[in-house]
């Protein structure tokens, strides 16, 4: 394992590019969001003419700190790094984050120089760099942040990511799922401390359950290759790939200056050592809720329970679609259901698979009885069910949908197997908010919530594919 504790746990970081404008990208990114963070560490703005910003002392270079200084964060022009860094190295900085572009992203053979020349300085002055061109260190437990509306709660899950942006927006897709991180980790054209690095921390990190990656390409395949092998041995590893495409091909060389590398190659290599390869950030956080959520699946027997005929075609659809299977149910567990449901109480009922409840799926009885039977059968491994919530707000019982979470809540506690469910809102705005209140307190439960056919479908079937090669391995 690295030794890269010191990454994040650094004592002392300095913000090399603050500016006194409280409006400045920097100032609120860098340097506010440790002051919001309740980052405990000495924070040492560097700017060359102002005396205060954000309430603190600002020194005019590196080396006027009057202490030492771990961590630097860097946000000046690409031309003045190699000046920083002699200056990081002669304070002993341990390592330096480059938010400066300018560099071999642009595939500028002035911006290639120039990163060869920042390395060299920095690996003769024993400076770890991370980046250039990113966003560096999210780490709630230490205070450390590049945004401060991120949650400042940890949780089990590590993101290495090369891309700034896809870091942002993968922290905040997973905090409106309720997904708490451990680390995550921006790390740009990654000139020094790369994937196969990140990769093998996390492998190790014990506050870390399960890993997500995004790569636009690597820079020591073998290496991390290993890497991958070994963390995908103690943990679950989702990765996502970006530069899938030609095009995606010529981006990515125009984003950090990558190698991308054959999609067939990743994907095989990917696929021989178990690890789960998504394709976009949406579903990234899918599958993560999954694994954050259930226990291992043995098997791929969906039963589907919801209120309306058509949905339910269209989910089955989905999921056959993505390898799942939908069991007939036995004469025996249909009697059970008919019990509850009557023919002729609710026109257009089936007791089959999918369950379809008709109206019925607003009578706070039926849902969980109905879900405790279905999932309770020994031909069905996990259980999906689906509400539409619009559909309760037209027929003027909003109050239903909070009432059918408590029994869904309270079904979930007398079942053993997996459970999960699908709102969908139809985009209508008190549906929407009403949906998301209910998501909340379906999450808390331990009940993860899709918010369509084909994402729950998606993520559920790969979800399965993943205890299988498991298994097969």
């Amino acid at each position: 394992m690295p030794d890269l504790e010191y990454i994040f746990h650094p004592s002392s970081i300095a913000v090399v590019g603050a500016l006194p404008d409280s409006s400045s990208f920097v100032t609120a990114k860098f340097l506010n969001s440790l002051i919001q963070f309740g980052y405990e560490g000495r924070v040492y703005p560097i700017h060359r003419r102002a005396s205060e910003i954000s309430g603190l002392r600002v020194y005019p270079s590196i080396l006027d700190v009057p202490g030492h200084v771990d961590h630097v964060i860097c946000a000046i022009r690409a031309a003045l790094t190699p000046q920083l860094m002699r200056e990081c190295a002669a304070k002993k900085v341990k390592v330096i984050q480059l938010f400066t572009s300018g560099f071999s992203e642009m595939g500028k053979e002035e911006g290639i120089r120039l990163e060869k020349e920042i390395t060299e300085i920095a690996r003769q002055g024993g400076v770890r760099v991370i980046g250039p061109n990113c966003m560096g260190i999210y780490c709630p437990s230490s205070g450390i942040s590049f945004d401060d509306a991120f949650p400042k709660e940890s949780g089990c899950v590590g993101f290495l990511c090369q891309s700034g942006g896809n870091s942002m927006e993968g922290v905040q897709l997973a905090d409106a799922k309720d997904i708490r991180f451990s680390k995550v980790v921006s790390f740009g054209n990654a000139c020094d401390l790369n994937e196969a690095d990140f990769m093998e921390y996390f492998a190790h990190d014990p506050q870390t359950k399960i890993v997500l990656g995004y790569v636009e390409g690597t820079k020591d395949g073998r290496r991390f290759i290993n890497a991958l092998k070994e963390a995908s041995e103690i943990k679950p590893v989702i990765m996502l790939k970006g530069g899938t495409t030609e095009a995606g091909i010529r981006a990515v060389a125009s984003h950090t200056g990558a190698l991308a590398g054959s999609n067939t190659i990743w994907s095989s290599l990917l696929c021989q050592l178990g690890i789960m390869q998504v394709y976009d950030l949406e579903e990234l956080v899918d599958l993560t809720l999954l694994f954050q959520h259930w226990k291992p699946c043995r098997g791929k027997r969906m039963g589907i329970v919801g209120g309306s005929g058509g949905r339910s075609v269209l989910i089955t659809d989905n999921c056959e679609k993505e390898g799942l299977t939908l069991p007939s149910l036995p004469s025996e567990v249909r009697r059970e259901l008919r019990k509850i449901i009557p023919e002729g109480f609710d026109p257009g009922t089936s007791v089959c698979n999918p369950v379809d409840l008709a109206t019925s799926v607003l009578d706070l009885h039926i849902l969980p009885k109905v879900l405790e039977i279905v999932a309770n059968y020994d031909g069905i491994d996990f259980s999906l069910i689906h509400i539409g919530v619009a559909f309760g707000l037209y027929r003027g019982t909003s109050e239903v949908l909070d009432k059918q979470i408590d029994s869904l809540i309270e079904a979930k506690r007398s079942v053993t197997k997996p459970i999960a469910l699908i709102l969908r809102h139809c985009g209508e705005p008190e549906a929407a908010r009403r949906a998301f209140s209910a998501e909340k307190r379906c999450l808390a439960a331990g009940i993860p919530v899709f918010p369509s056919f084909n994402r729950a479908s998606r993520a559920i079937s790969k979800f399965v594919q993943y205890y299988e090669m498991r298994e097969r391995q």
